[in-house]
């Protein structure tokens, strides 16, 4: 089986470790035959990237023909562009995807899943929500389950700001420290408004709920306004919550009590909470880091080795 990584950042890097380094039945006849970034396209398996062509990844997929595009590419909110198109012309040739990007889907859900089914071939996504903690790969061991709602904290970055606030520290005190430290971006935006954790929600929904809706369906609210003194006063916390059931799905600052499960979920842990007819699951892990990123792509890979799929596609 031949792969196509699109993206050599950290997650990449990381990626093509776990592959070298897992020894893994599955993967015996899984080589790298292609990586492919902005400044072109390499056709060798080697840490160091060195472009043999000035081409892009659609391009790419001639020169490579592979059987599965794994895009750990940047994300493009605005369009899912390149990677949309990436996608779609590699579905409908019965190629594969395994992707660590949210926009596209977050955007385009019902065409790129609608493609996989018409054509034969399969998305894995797991990545996209909380990296390698199993949020949307739990979804395939829950046969004839009825799940009734979703909530959980989705994003480390505002997880942390508020944890630190909840200790005393500003909301600019805290947004510097994280990003010191590497858990906010040097434009936090995209988290502090809760746009990443609307990505991430309307992608659970969709397959929780199979309501392919897309991330301009979805309401949402961040933390830039935020003050906690009240609830700090009553004993209770302020959490980002991102919430989706069959019928709404939104993400906004809520006050919670000690006898909520997401009450202790602190720092840059995420964490989600499933509650269906037969009973409530909980799970909490890391929701971000290069290693995390790239566990969720690899764990892909071997579910689709595997002969896995989604249920219902």
């Amino acid at each position: 089986m031949k792969l196509m990584l699109v993206g050599y950042g950290n997650v990449g890097k990381a990626f093509r470790k776990l592959l070298h380094e897992k020894k893994v039945k599955e993967l015996e006849n899984v080589k790298i035959a292609g990586i492919v970034t902005t400044r072109g396209l390499m056709l060798k398996d080697q840490e160091e990237f060195v472009p043999d062509k000035k081409i892009n990844a659609l391009e790419a997929l001639d020169e490579v023909q592979p059987d599965v595009v794994v895009d750990m590419a940047s994300a493009n909110y605005n369009t899912g562009e390149p990677s949309l198109s990436l996608y779609l012309s590699a579905l409908k040739r019965g190629i594969h995807v395994i992707t660590t990007n949210k926009a596209p889907l977050a955007l385009k859900y019902k065409e790129i899943i609608n493609t996989a089914i018409s054509h034969g071939s399969k998305i894995f996504f797991q990545a996209t929500v909380m990296s390698g903690t199993p949020s949307i790969n739990l979804y395939r061991i829950l046969p004839a389950m009825k799940v009734r709602k979703i909530r959980g904290i989705l994003n480390g970055t505002t997880n942390y700001i508020l944890t630190r606030m909840s200790q005393g520290l500003s909301f600019n005190e805290a947004l510097k420290e994280a990003q010191e430290l590497g858990y906010a971006e040097r434009d936090p935006t995209l988290d502090i408004n809760g746009f990443d954790a609307a990505g991430k929600i309307t992608i659970l929904s969709n397959v929780y709920f199979s309501r392919y809706i897309s991330i301009n369906d979805v309401k949402f609210e961040g933390i830039g306004n935020i003050e906690i003194g009240d609830a700090l006063k009553r004993g209770n916390k302020i959490k980002l919550i991102a919430y989706a059931d069959e019928k709404e799905t939104y993400v906004k600052p809520m006050e919670i009590t000690k006898e909520d499960f997401l009450y202790n979920v602190d720092g840059v842990n995420n964490a989600l909470e499933i509650e269906s007819d037969i009973q409530k699951i909980t799970i909490v892990g890391p929701g971000a880091g290069p290693l995390n990123a790239a566990y969720g792509a690899f764990s892909d890979l071997i579910l689709l080795l595997r002969g896995e799929n989604l249920p219902g596609l």
